[in-house]
């Protein structure tokens, strides 16, 4: 079972709270867990900040899904909703384990995480800078330039935030990966590196409010920031 912390359901923020009873409620014995994770979880959320929790399930089928569609109706706040069935636990991929062990609050229930070892941190670490170096030299390569005809104007810039979050994910995982505990929070991590283009992305993620009408405008210096990040954590990873 899992070694993570725990706190009582109706401990939880109002908004998690209300969801979680109508969750534990509406799914009964079909419902192995429930975790609380992501931003608010760790106490650094900002109004931009999406509310998470983790469910696991016994089973899932298309009655479920409604129900746990129902649970959230009526929810004026945006919602990050994970949903695993124990069978889906047990077959996971290599790569995105550490959520499962780290910066998750149990709420209801236990589950089986999937085992995290070297090579899962690694694969973490791996999947993370492929799909950041693509995303941010996609859209410099071909989509820089006026976006005054696009029907979402400033939706590179909101795409490659979230590559900045997998940045700092990635960041996470090299900690654990030498040895030097999981920094939960921000602040944890920026007190780990000195390195200027890694603190600039911290920074960027824990004042996007502020930011993000800039880069929503002109995405490509977070582009470029992010494709530095890549190319310096590429070389220094172990070989195959």
């Amino acid at each position: 079972m899992s070694n993570l912390p725990r706190t009582d359901v109706a401990d939880l923020p109002d908004e998690e709270r209300h969801v979680a009873e109508a969750l534990i409620a509406a799914l009964g014995d079909d419902l192995a867990a429930l975790a609380w994770q992501g931003s608010w979880a760790r106490g650094e959320a900002n109004e931009e900040s999406d509310h998470d929790l983790f469910v696991v399930m016994r089973r899932l089928d298309s009655e479920l899904l409604g129900k746990l569609a129902a649970a959230f109706s009526g929810k004026q706040a945006q919602w990050s909703t994970y949903i695993k069935t124990e069978e889906e636990l047990r077959n996971y991929p290599a790569h995105g384990r550490c959520q499962f062990h780290y910066g998750m609050v149990l709420v209801y229930g236990d589950f089986e995480p999937p085992p995290l070892e070297r090579e899962n941190l690694l694969a973490d670490i791996r999947y993370f800078v492929t799909e950041i170096a693509h995303d941010a030299r996609y859209r410099v390569i071909h989509e820089a330039g006026p976006e005054e005809a696009s029907d979402d104007p400033g939706r590179h810039g909101r795409v490659l935030y979230y590559r900045a979050k997998m940045a700092l994910l990635a960041m996470k995982s090299r900690e654990i990966l030498h040895g030097r505990g999981y920094p939960e929070t921000r602040e944890a991590l920026r007190e780990r590196t000195t390195d200027e283009v890694e603190l600039a992305l911290i920074d960027l993620v824990d004042l996007w409010p502020e930011f993000k009408p800039l880069y929503e405008a002109d995405f490509v210096p977070m582009a470029l920031l992010l494709d530095r990040f890549v190319r310096k954590l590429v070389s220094e990873l172990p070989a195959e």
